[in-house]
């Protein structure tokens, strides 16, 4: 399984797909509140930072699932 290093505290559980192995799950909203108060980024920041460096990485199979759990419209998906 591959790690977003220092976002550990942001990990919310383990995702399954059949034929796939395993793969970490991280809470999109937890990564962006950790850069803002460890990094002190604006929330804007924050979001770029974590849509081009964390999401927008492919670091080859098992590479983690995001969560927008603040997500509460399905047009939000």
């Amino acid at each position: 399984m591959i790690q977003v290093d220092g976002f550990e505290k942001a990990i919310i559980g383990l995702g399954s797909s059949f034929g796939r192995s395993d793969v970490l799950v991280y809470d999109t909203q937890q990564i962006m509140d950790i850069l803002v108060d460890r990094d002190g980024m604006t929330d804007e920041e924050a979001r770029e930072y974590f849509e081009f460096n964390i999401l927008g990485s492919y670091n080859g199979e098992g590479m983690p699932i995001f969560v927008d759990t603040q997500a509460t419209d399905a047009a939000d998906y």
